[in-house]
């Protein structure tokens, strides 16, 4: 019951994400979708992860499903409950309806490992008054932190649109500043969810705006390159080959040992 890796007890309830009171089915239900969200092979590119959240979930089941066991461990829960309170949380949580609370509330749930908790409160005050943004109600670094490490678990759980409006504030805030804390890795983050997710599900036309609104922020030459062959695939796609060669010529220069042009060499009869 204890964590492989400190003295803190885990709370198997908060792991079957059920409440204290739920029934054996309520806890099956929960456990089957869990599983099938955590198990290795839906998350290739991070099994050893998975493989550590398949094994917590298994050990919250096992013992939440065995009546001894379970009344065991909600005597040994119930006293480190108690005793591991976090009045400042709890205090910012009963204001509810404070706006400048509910912001830290969100920036100190991200930043202790809490981040559901976060996106859960910021969409509940989002609910209420759409014009509520951290922003409002932090100071400078604290803003960047949330909004960073917001578009971080937005990425997290495949939702795109709302991690690249929060990747897209912090880049717009720090791109003219002399300080700059995110810069370089939220340009990436922007690229790879740009090119690699949103692009692909565009018409071509559409994807090749989106190719050059991200060489637009400043890449390496290398990466520019991809993005006009990228570009050049799209007119193709889109029954535009004068366009295509012009891109495809243009990445070459940048870059003349370019990778994975073959195809689109081919359909356009250029030699790469």
């Amino acid at each position: 019951m204890l964590s492989e890796t400190s003295t803190e007890m885990i709370n198997y309830y908060e792991v079957l994400e059920v409440s204290p009171e739920a029934e054996a089915e309520e806890i099956k239900r929960s456990f089957r979708r869990l599983a099938k969200k955590y198990h290795p092979d839906h998350n290739s590119d991070r099994t050893k992860w998975a493989e550590a959240k398949m094994r917590v979930l298994l050990r919250a089941y096992d013992t939440l499903m065995n009546a001894a066991e379970r009344a065991e461990y909600d005597n040994r829960l119930r006293p480190y409950l108690k005793a591991s309170r976090d009045p400042y949380k709890e205090n910012l949580a009963k204001r509810s309806d404070d706006p400048a609370a509910q912001a830290r509330l969100v920036l100190y749930s991200l930043l202790n490992d809490t981040p559901k908790d976060a996106i859960e409160i910021y969409e509940r005050m989002r609910a209420k008054d759409k014009s509520f943004e951290v922003w409002q109600h932090l100071d400078h670094k604290d803003y960047l932190d949330c909004e960073f490490l917001l578009g971080e678990e937005y990425e997290r759980q495949g939702k795109w649109q709302q991690a690249l409006r929060f990747y897209e504030n912090v880049y717009n805030e720090e791109r003219n500043s002399p300080m700059r804390f995110f810069l370089e890795e939220v340009k990436d983050r922007i690229r790879d969810i740009y090119c690699k997710k949103v692009a692909r599900r565009c018409k071509p036309l559409d994807s090749v705006k989106v190719y050059e609104k991200v060489m637009g922020m400043g890449v390496s030459k290398k990466t520019e390159a991809y993005l006009h062959k990228k570009i050049a695939e799209s007119y193709f796609k889109a029954g535009l080959e004068k366009k295509a060669r012009v891109h495809l010529k243009r990445a070459f220069e940048l870059e003349p040992k370019l990778k994975g042009a073959q195809k689109i060499c081919e359909k356009l009869s250029m030699q790469d």
